[in-house]
């Protein structure tokens, strides 16, 4: 009897000790749920969307500071900005604060935002190719006037390009800010680089009563 109630003791200790592995095994599963989750949005993040909110008053009437705009990056990957794009472009470089030695990898740049990394958002007005002048405060590509309802102001020439512009290069895009003396743009920072885009703006998600599809 008493061998028995020795093996009965030792069977219920091992019984017990068994019953912490599913609570072990769960904690496990989750946090690896958790990591694989946040991969993926970090992943998702840095090739496909990203919300940005806008900052000055370069872009009114089209949008406003402290709006909130969904931004699409995969859409360059497979082909060109195109005039009239508004676009988020990187403007000055910043350093990542987690991998300070891979910051200049694009990939990692896309997934982790870095420190003191400035955008700017403005529209695409000519692409590769394409012939610029601004006259009369106006803008003319391809020697035909613009007609674009979203800007405001005089378009005049600032300090920085010289025009007319006979050709934009292959890898360049002529950009500018609807709000057009409240924009430094192309006409003052010069054509940016195909590289430095960011993605295409596309959708504003914030203030709620304005949700709806840039134009």
């Amino acid at each position: 009897m008493e061998n028995n109630h020795n093996y009965n003791e030792e069977k219920i200790k091992c019984d017990e000790h068994g019953k912490n592995m599913p609570v072990m095994k769960n904690i496990i599963q989750w946090v690896g749920i958790i990591i694989l989750a946040l991969f993926i949005s970090l992943l998702i993040r840095g090739l496909v969307f990203e919300f940005v909110t806008v900052d000055g008053p370069s872009m009114q009437n089209t949008m406003f500071s402290e709006q909130r705009l969904m931004v699409y990056k995969l859409g360059y990957a497979i082909s060109f900005p195109k005039r009239g794009d508004i676009i988020v472009f990187k403007y000055k470089e910043g350093t990542n604060p987690v991998l300070p030695l891979v910051d200049k990898i694009p990939l990692i740049n896309d997934i982790i935002p870095n420190k003191d990394e400035e955008d700017y958002i403005k529209r695409v007005i000519a692409v590769p190719g394409d012939n610029v002048d601004i006259r009369d405060g106006a803008i003319y590509v391809n020697k035909v006037k613009l007609v674009e309802p979203y800007a405001i102001g005089r378009t005049d020439v600032f300090s920085g390009l010289k025009f007319p512009i006979d050709s934009i290069p292959s890898d360049k895009l002529f950009v500018v800010g609807d709000n057009r003396e409240m924009s430094s743009d192309s006409r003052m920072i010069g054509l940016i680089d195909i590289s430095q885009v960011k993605g295409k703006a596309v959708y504003r998600i914030y203030p709620l009563d304005q949700l709806g599809v840039l134009e």
